[in-house]
């Protein structure tokens, strides 16, 4: 990837419309492999519990970032992926630590309050294990629900391309995230909605994770594309114009 103009700049607000636009085009571009990806991850990790899921999410959004790239600059899918496999291992390596964090942060707070406030008593173990049921609709579910949580985070919003994208060093990922979330401080919004809109479709059926995956990772690809590395837009619709050439020439014959 060419790194000629790398580095975080402001765009206009409205610059959201451009990335949905471009994702679709994108995630549409590869279909049948971000459909077959997504059902085969899925399948393979539904034994195991949301919490595996959580972990994975990043990565495997991480692999539609490659897969819109590699749709936008026509190189071939499996060498960008065995090339990346590094930096996917950095990724995997990232949320695992992020989740072990979350969840020893999490359990300190709840001992504290636990000993403090409610005291010795147990009477509210059944209370923490309904929570954990919120997820068993299917693993499509719970991998949406799982990646909007990390999207609530805000961080993994710009960290994923730049992580997979870039041979920046992980210090640095998370700079250019702060640098570019603080330039453009709508995309927070963007994000916001992208979260509501994941869990939204947990709730409604696992199926849909078939889509909202692929979208979601071109819809990163596409602002890491325009903020990063100042790209113009992408031509979405050759093939209207070809066929709006072709019935020229048949209305000449």
């Amino acid at each position: 990837m060419t790194m000629n103009t790398f580095g975080p700049r402001q765009v206009e607000t409205s610059s959201w419309q451009r990335w949905i636009k471009e994702a679709i085009h994108l995630s549409g571009k590869h279909l049948a492999l971000n459909v077959c990806l997504v059902l085969l991850t899925t399948g393979l990790l539904s034994p195991f519990p949301a919490l595996l899921l959580t972990v994975i999410s990043p990565v495997l959004l991480g692999v539609f970032v490659l897969l819109a790239y590699c749709a936008d600059t026509s190189e071939p899918i499996l060498p960008t992926l065995k090339a990346a496999c590094d930096s996917l291992l950095r990724l995997l390596f990232c949320s695992a630590l992020a989740v072990c964090t979350l969840i020893m942060a999490l359990s300190l707070i709840i001992l504290i309050i636990k000993g403090s406030v409610i005291g010795p008593e147990t009477g509210s173990t059944p209370y923490i294990a309904q929570a954990h049921r919120i997820s068993d609709f299917l693993a499509g579910s719970k991998a949406l629900f799982s990646i909007g949580i990390w999207l609530l985070v805000i961080l993994p919003w710009f960290a994923i391309p730049l992580i997979v994208c870039t041979p920046l060093p992980l210090r640095a990922c998370l700079d250019q995230t702060f640098a570019a979330l603080n330039q453009n401080k709508f995309v927070v919004i963007v994000i916001f909605l992208s979260a509501l809109l994941m869990m939204a479709g947990a709730l409604f059926h696992g199926l849909t994770v078939v889509p909202l995956y692929p979208i979601l990772g071109g819809l990163l690809y596409a602002s890491y594309r325009h903020i990063f590395l100042g790209l113009p837009p992408m031509e979405l619709k050759p093939a209207k114009v070809k066929s709006a050439a072709l019935n020229r020439r048949l209305q000449t014959k």
